[in-house]
């Protein structure tokens, strides 16, 4: 029962994310397209994430992530020097009490490379650390700063963790400026502790990303987000989800229904739709239970060309064409250049 959840969730967060697939403008009427037909369109809408991805590679952050890690037998992990850098930072931190405490913490620390430690170079009214890019820079040629950091206390299942609900940071490097932003705000919860408010933006020269959740009325919530690359739209997603409670005093709220549209480049949406409520409500939910309350839809200029539904028997996700022809959707996120697991 765990895995079939897993996947239905697997289903929602693929469209949501906008990772695969998909377009939703009314169209005309037009012959249904064969596998063969369809999938090279796909493939070739869909390119703007693969150039996007080609485009982080080439960012100044993405030089400098590199170089915090190393590669091994078990893949990229953190190299010594980026445990170093990171590890270093709780000897003049404050996290009294196991939460980080921003205003007892603010300062200029600047990385010693003799010593291998972090020292408090001056008082400041944010915090502000300057470490060298790599190893093998010759100063502390890049900059953080953390200008703003507010967080709330959230109880939710009875333990009580603090949230951020605002943020404001960067990273620069010398004669290259600001390479990467972070703005969180406008966060706000229920009473139950569930975020019902936020907007954030991230941005990566030239890449940038926003998003943010609204509540509506009547228990429902808009979800929106845009990734760009060079000012040139990549996906948008438009969600809404609906609130219900779960008993008569509504001490309790459930998502009951989402829907909503990830369009990626210009042809290519994903529509979709999950009952949630109905389906946490089954015991043993069957792979056809699945597809009746969750459905995505794959469309190109507003024409339906697949659906995506679980295959119970070999557990993981397929795309079925409108000509029947059925391929795991692992094997076309490849084509397309998007990884990551969708079984």
């Amino acid at each position: 029962m765990r895995n079939r959840l897993r996947s239905a969730a697997l289903l929602l967060a693929f469209a949501l994310v906008g990772a695969g697939l998909l377009g939703c403008d009314q169209g005309g009427t037009s012959p249904p397209m064969t596998a063969e037909e369809a999938r090279p369109q796909i493939i070739e809408s869909a390119s703007g994430l693969q150039g996007a991805a080609t485009t982080f590679d080439q960012t100044p952050l993405a030089r400098l992530s590199e170089a915090m890690m190393t590669s091994g037998s078990e893949g990229k992990t953190v190299s010594p020097w980026g445990k170093a850098l990171t590890s270093g930072l709780g000897a003049v931190l404050d996290t009294t009490g196991g939460d980080f405490n921003y205003d007892a913490s603010t300062g200029v620390y600047v990385w010693t490379s003799d010593t291998q430690a972090w020292r408090q170079e001056r008082p400041a009214d944010s915090l502000i650390l300057r470490f060298p890019e790599s190893p093998d820079a010759p100063s502390n040629n890049a900059t953080f700063t953390l200008s703003r950091y507010e967080t709330r206390s959230v109880t939710v299942g009875g333990s009580t963790e603090q949230v951020p609900t605002e943020i404001g940071a960067s990273l620069a490097l010398e004669n290259e400026g600001e390479i990467f932003s972070v703005d969180l705000r406008d966060v706000g919860f229920t009473f139950l502790g569930i975020p019902q408010s936020f907007s954030l933006d991230v941005t990566a020269n030239p890449l940038a990303f926003t998003t943010s959740l609204e509540p509506g009325q009547n228990g429902t919530f808009q979800y929106e987000d845009r990734f760009r690359n060079d000012g040139q739209p990549v996906t948008a997603t438009t969600a809404t989800v609906d609130l219900s409670p779960d008993d008569a005093e509504g001490d309790e709220s459930t998502p009951v229904r989402v829907e909503g549209t990830t369009q990626v480049g210009q042809d290519l949406a994903i529509e979709y739709a999950a009952d949630v409520g109905a389906l946490s409500a089954l015991e043993d939910a069957s792979a056809d239970e699945i597809s009746d309350r969750v459905s995505v839809d794959v469309l190109l200029q507003g024409n339906q060309v697949a659906t995506l539904r679980y295959d119970g028997s070999a557990e993981q996700v397929i795309v079925e064409y409108t000509d029947g022809t059925t391929e795991p959707l692992s094997d076309l996120l490849r084509e397309i250049g998007v990884s990551g697991g969708a079984s």
